[in-house]
């Protein structure tokens, strides 16, 4: 180790006085020759200081009203202590034209002179924001300090930490089976593969949780209290995490594995909006978990899929799902098979028949506001298609019929039709079966991935729609932006325009790349089931956040009663952006709703 010469100290301290750069205990640690050792932590009095920031609305939140207050060499400064987001944007800050920000040890310190009067100090900052400009530039702030607030305070000072050495993401370790339960974890965000990327662990708590439920797991994460109010999402492994008080909890496909992630940072004031990409890996090399207990022997009954056929047609029937649940229970008997079928609305289900087969209902259960009945066929041969009748009576939100469906149910997997879209991203998507019925409708077109968490457009909807409604309206709009689209979406977008559902966004334009939100999917879908008969109910929906338009707020309230839309903790958010997998769902819904209406 070099010694510096008490000459050469002296001068240091002169200069690090002069610049206001380092906190008075470092001063006086070097002026006083009496340094602390790498590893040691020191403990000593500080004072604080409350001031009023009069500053520029995009700067106001991120400057604090207390500050330490530091003397050195008879002057007094205030350590200004800002996020370090904000930090990483500051170029300059000068008092009277005086800089008085400089780097020590790494980060940026700002120390702001002030008289012994306490009179209020202009400071000018000087700030490069990407999202609101490329040029530098001078933001004026004023700092009046209180001197009535003047307290000490007793902190300790951390150690010094050695330079950690570049961490390269590696598998580490791997678990069979975990017992279900809540387990204390910690985390690391990795940029490129290379760990400690605190540009997300700043606004992320590494320590987080890990919910292990029927073999499948979930992961807790935690903002920061910093950061609570400018992260409004989370993306791991492709998956949107859910979030509650600022915890955000997300399925994840292993534990071990590197997934790709982002969060979405959101600060109005200062025009940003932005998703930033990490890697998300949880540590393993000292993680315990129980292993999950061995399952129990395997009972004779096993599930099949069932499929529920459109009377005389290979199309898939609008009971499937909705009316009949996708998977029955089969049981093999000396004489054949006893099937389980579940009717989740069984309250609407006035009787059940199938030929050829003896029915007897098994089981009634309250789910809700839900009756969920059982019936047991008892078949001789599980491969034949069975002839069904199935008698509804629906009342359910302002939707009134009285029918009788003749379908074919096959059990096992379905021949006739394909039992999933070839899609490879949906497997565990919650949405996954209104694609796929979408999909079988023929209004989904095959491809790799369906993209479940993509916005959607507004081109993408009008195609969609059409391919459901199959409208042929002759009007054609004065759409000049369209005209590079295929054949088939122009014929959606005019057919919607003359049919009344979609409107331009001026005579001549239609925006048809600009992102649908859930406002006006809401709009489209509500006038869509006004053109089939659709008769409001007048309900309003209770979302703390609906649009002050009238038809919105109507479309909403109807579409929410009907059960098409829903909303998240009493919010609808109504400009955000529609997704595909979410447009999906909707869609499904509103066909369902359109079948009984044309009962």
């Amino acid at each position: 180790m070099v010694k510096k010469s008490k000459a050469t100290k002296a001068v240091l301290a002169s200069l690090l006085a002069t610049s206001a750069i380092v906190p008075a205990m470092a001063v006086s640690a070097e002026v006083g020759g009496e340094t602390t050792r790498t590893g040691e932590a020191t403990t000593t009095a500080a004072k604080t200081i409350d001031f009023k920031v009069n500053a520029p609305e995009s700067l106001q939140q991120f400057i604090p009203t207390t500050g330490k207050l530091v003397e050195r060499e008879g002057q007094q400064f205030i350590n200004l202590e800002l996020p370090d987001a904000a930090l990483s944007m500051v170029n300059s800050v000068t008092v009277a034209g005086k800089p008085v920000m400089a780097e020590y040890n790494g980060k940026k310190h700002i120390n702001i002179p002030v008289t012994a009067e306490y009179a209020p100090v202009e400071v000018t900052l000087n700030m490069t924001i990407p999202f609101v400009g490329k040029d530098p530039v001078d933001y004026k702030v004023t700092l009046t300090p209180d001197a009535k607030t003047i307290k000490e305070v007793t902190e300790t000072t951390k150690p010094v930490e050695e330079a950690k050495e570049e961490k390269i993401f590696k598998v580490g370790k791997t678990f069979d089976s975990v017992a279900d339960g809540t387990y204390d974890i910690k985390w690391d965000a990795y940029k490129d593969q290379v760990g400690n990327y605190t540009h997300i662990t700043r606004q992320l708590s590494t320590e987080g949780k890990l919910i292990v439920k029927d073999g499948k797991y979930s992961v807790a994460v935690y903002t920061t209290e910093a950061s609570k109010e400018m992260i409004k999402g989370l993306k791991i492994a492709g998956k949107d995490a859910t979030e509650k008080d600022g915890v955000y909890t997300v399925e994840i496909p292993s534990i071990s594995d590197l997934h790709e992630s982002s969060v979405h940072v959101v600060v109005p004031s200062m025009k940003m909006d932005t998703w930033y990409n990490f890697g998300f890996a949880i540590e393993t090399a000292n993680l315990e978990l129980p292993k999950a207990e061995a399952a129990p022997a395997p009972v004779e009954a096993t599930k099949m899929p069932v499929t529920v056929f459109k009377d005389g047609t290979k199309e898939q029937s609008i009971m499937q799902g909705t009316y009949l649940a996708n998977e029955v229970m089969v049981t093999s008997t000396e004489g054949g098979y006893e099937v389980d079928v579940t009717f989740p609305q069984g309250q609407w289900l006035n009787e059940f028949n199938v030929e050829g087969a003896t029915v007897a209902l098994k089981s009634e259960e309250t789910v809700g506001k839900n009756t969920v009945q059982i019936y047991t066929i008892s078949l001789k041969d599980i491969n034949e298609i069975y002839n069904a009748t199935v008698d509804l009576t629906v009342d359910a939100a302002g939707v009134k019929y009285d029918s009788v469906h003749k379908v074919q149910l096959q059990f096992g997997e379905k021949k006739p039709v394909p039992v999933a879209a070839p899609f490879k991203d949906i497997a565990n998507n919650g949405n996954k079966d209104a694609i796929v019925n979408l999909f079988n409708k023929g209004i989904f077109i095959a491809a790799d991935n369906f993209n479940p968490g993509n916005n959607v457009k507004r081109a993408q909807f009008a195609l969609m729609l059409n391919r459901a409604l199959k409208l042929d309206v002759p009007a054609k709009a004065a759409f000049t932006d369209i005209v590079k689209y295929d054949d088939e979406a122009k014929k959606a977008i005019n057919a919607l325009n003359g049919y009344g559902i979609i409107n331009g966004k001026t005579a001549t334009t239609f925006a048809p790349a600009q992102d649908v939100t859930r406002k006006q999917a809401a709009l489209m879908i509500y006038r869509l089931l006004e053109k089939n008969g659709y008769t409001a109910t007048g309900d309003t929906a209770k979302f703390s956040d609906m649009p002050k338009e009238v038809e919105a707020s109507k479309a909403i309230s109807e579409l929410n009663t009907l059960g098409i839309i829903s909303g998240f903790e009493g919010k609808f958010n109504p400009e955000n952006k529609l997704t595909r997998s979410q447009m999906a769902k909707i869609l499904n819904n509103t066909l369902t709703v359109v079948e009984g209406l044309k009962k």
